[in-house]
């Protein structure tokens, strides 16, 4: 009976688990399937015990349910190594990409960086030309190399949203405000509409909401012609308590898409059509990412459109609206953060403030060292995390960039010799900075986890380093 029993669970789970893994079940579908499965498997099980009371076998004869048991087990093992060859295939997958991350940005940091740098001395009017397009070249590379990155991660499941209060009006201004120059450029007559039903600040992620609403934005700009419309619209549906559901769509009048086109558009690396890329540029993924962005939302991104009618792109969420308490608390740091920096000059002036930079690349090291100092700063440079670690040791510094990946000692090696030297020696912290080419999900947390105070990536973003300096500097 004890035979029996073992061998109908091994069934089952047998079933269950190539159903999770081979058929994309739900682990609750698996586990019914697996049930079921079982029941057949007990009467045969029964049947074969009959038969072997019935007409006992010679023990040196194998029996059929040894047989089946062998079998089982055989194809159980078969499914958990194709489970941790997944695992491993992932993990690989994720280790190549954060690989490809570092190598690809490291030097098109230097590449953004050093443009602006060099746009911001005497050049002549040709000169001005071909920087302009180098830097042009350059984010049309960065926003490659960010969407690749946005689906690998968003791929592996590692979606992550805030829930903060935002004002959902100023969002979508801002949104179409930053496309204004091209839109002007091309005389597009766009026009918006925010319900007034709909509530100043909202709970939600404002960032991801902004991506969504740059992309839809962006998309139609670009299959808009001439003189063409763009209509972005936020419409109120209905509302439950403090949960309220809206509509934003982004209508133009551009090309517009077949009914095959339309099935299609929203696939990883898809294009309208083959001669898109050409014509309009983009990798075809920021329609992807949205609708992933939207779906973590619990909603659904789609599209109606008429060939050589224009499109229609819209979602529908639910977001709550935010407490009277947060709303008041959201605007409040804007204004302290003004009087903080005042008074902060007031006490330190920038020509005081000590930086660490620990970086090996030549070219990033020039590069932040000109961005410092344009703010002021006094900069020592370390060309590896040893280096780091000792100048920690000889000298006050207001504040250290840490890179990750650098030879002899990396970032997070040498931050954590440091945090050992300020607490043997009990001396007070100094605020460090991850500066790093690696930007996957997830890769904030792992090094603030480890005892950096913030994070921040390359390509370099000055108003963001001009941001960490206000933070952590005026105190």
């Amino acid at each position: 009976m004890v035979k029996k029993l073992f061998f109908m669970l091994g069934a089952a789970l047998l079933v269950g688990f190539s159903g999770f893994y081979f058929l994309n079940l739900t682990l609750l579908q698996s586990i019914a399937g697996g049930v079921l499965a079982g029941i057949p498997f007990m009467w045969i099980s029964h049947n074969t015990h009959t038969s072997v009371v019935t007409s006992p076998v010679k023990k040196d004869e194998p029996s059929i349910e040894s047989d089946a048991y062998r079998l089982l087990e055989k194809k159980f093992k078969a499914v958990s190594e194709k489970a941790e060859k997944l695992e491993y295939e992932k993990k690989t997958t994720e280790m190549f990409l954060a690989s490809m991350s570092h190598e690809i940005r490291t030097p098109l940091n230097g590449i953004i960086g050093l443009t602006e740098v060099l746009d911001g001395t005497a050049l002549t009017k040709e000169q001005k030309e071909f920087v302009s397009m180098i830097r042009e070249s350059s984010n049309n590379l960065r926003v490659i190399v960010n969407d690749v990155l946005e689906v690998s991660k968003l791929n592996a499941g590692k979606m992550e949203l805030e829930n903060i209060a935002f004002d959902l009006h100023g969002k979508i201004s801002a949104a179409v405000g930053l496309f204004m120059p091209k839109v002007k450029e091309k005389e597009i007559a766009l026009s918006t509409f925010v319900d007034e039903n709909l509530p100043r600040q909202l709970m939600g992620d404002p960032t991801r909401l902004s991506q969504v609403l740059n992309n839809l934005i962006s998309n139609a700009l670009k299959f808009t012609g001439q003189g063409g419309k763009i209509d972005v619209s936020a419409q109120f549906i209905c509302r439950e308590g403090d949960e309220v559901s809206l509509k934003i769509s982004v209508s133009d009048s551009g090309i517009g898409l077949s009914k095959i086109q339309q099935e299609k558009i929203f696939e990883a690396y898809s294009q309208a059509t083959a001669s898109t890329t050409r014509k309009s540029g983009g990798t075809g993924l920021g329609l992807t990412i949205s609708r992933k962005i939207i779906h973590s939302m619990g909603g659904e991104l789609a599209v109606e459109s008429e060939e050589g009618k224009g499109a229609t792109f819209f979602f529908v969420i639910t977001l709550k609206e935010a407490p009277a308490s947060v709303a008041e608390e959201e605007e409040i740091p804007k204004e302290t953060a003004e009087v903080s920096k005042t008074d902060a000059v007031s006490e330190k002036q920038t020509d005081e403030i000590h930086v660490l930079v620990a970086e090996d690349n030549p070219i990033n090291q020039k590069l932040i060292q000109v961005v410092l100092k344009k703010l002021g700063l006094k900069v020592t440079l370390a060309d590896n995390g040893e280096k780091a670690v000792e100048a920690r040791k000889q000298n006050h510094y207001d504040m250290i960039f840490m890179d990750i990946q650098m030879p002899v000692m990396g970032g997070v090696e040498a931050t954590h010799e440091i945090l050992v030297y300020e607490k043997e020696q009990g001396e007070a912290h100094i605020p460090i900075i991850a500066l790093t080419a690696n930007a996957l999900s997830g890769d904030r947390e792992k090094y603030i986890n480890e005892g950096m105070d913030d994070y921040t990536t390359k390509p370099l973003d000055v108003k963001l380093i001009e941001k960490l300096v206000e933070k952590y500097c005026y105190l």
